[in-house]
C-alpha cells in the first residue's frame, strides 16, 4: 500500500477541531489533492442512520453484519462493530487511496498532531501529547520546541500547512 501522510487535529469540545479540518480540507483540494477523514463520535449514543425504508438499511437493520451500497459516485458502508481500532479506520479509509487522512480526535494516536486551544491552561492538560507538531491557541503563550499560531492568523496556518503538505511522505501509513 502506497504511503498516506496523516494528520491529527486534538483539543477539547468546542476548540475549533471541525473548523480546521474543513479549512484544512479545502486548502488540499484546492491543491488538487484528495482527503479521507476519521472522526471519533463524541457524542453519547449511536450514529444518524439513514432511513429504514432504503433497501441497504433493511438489509443492516435484519441483521447483516455490514452493508454497502453504490450509487452517484459515493460508496456507503455500514458495519456492525462493537470496537473499531483507530488503524482498522485508517485501513478502511485508505482503500479510497487518498493523498492525506485527517484525523479529528483519538488524542493518543500516534501521528503528527496539530492541538488546539482556547486558554493556556489547557495546555496543561494536553502538552503530554507525543507527536505535537503545531499549537493554535486564542491567547498568546510560549512554548518551547513547538510552533504556536493564533487561531485568527490564517495567512500563518496556510504556510505551515504548505510547508506540511510538502513534507516527508514518511510521516504517514
Amino acid at each position: 500500500m502506497e504511503t498516506v501522510k496523516v494528520l491529527q487535529v486534538v483539543g477539547f469540545k468546542n476548540s475549533g477541531k471541525t473548523t480546521l479540518v474543513l479549512d484544512l480540507l479545502k486548502q488540499a483540494n484546492d491543491k488538487g489533492k484528495s482527503v479521507s477523514t476519521i472522526k471519533r463520535h463524541g457524542h453519547d449514543g449511536a450514529l444518524d442512520m439513514p432511513p429504514t425504508e432504503t433497501d441497504s438499511m433493511r438489509f443492516f437493520t435484519e441483521g447483516a453484519n455490514s452493508s454497502v451500497v453504490y450509487g452517484g459516485g459515493v460508496i456507503q458502508l455500514h458495519q456492525r462493530k462493537e470496537q473499531a481500532t483507530l488503524d482498522e479506520l485508517i485501513v478502511l479509509t485508505s482503500l479510497g487511496h487518498p493523498d492525506y487522512i485527517f484525523i479529528e480526535g483519538f488524542k493518543e494516536a500516534r501521528f503528527k498532531k496539530i492541538v488546539l486551544l482556547r486558554s493556556a491552561d489547557e495546555w496543561l492538560q494536553l502538552q503530554s501529547l507525543q507527536h505535537i507538531s503545531l499549537v493554535i491557541t486564542q491567547e498568546v503563550i510560549e512554548l518551547d520546541n513547538i510552533p504556536v499560531i493564533l487561531q485568527n492568523d490564517s495567512k500563518q496556518l496556510r504556510e505551515w500547512f504548505t510547508n506540511w503538505m510538502d513534507g516527508d511522505r514518511n510521516e504517514g501509513v
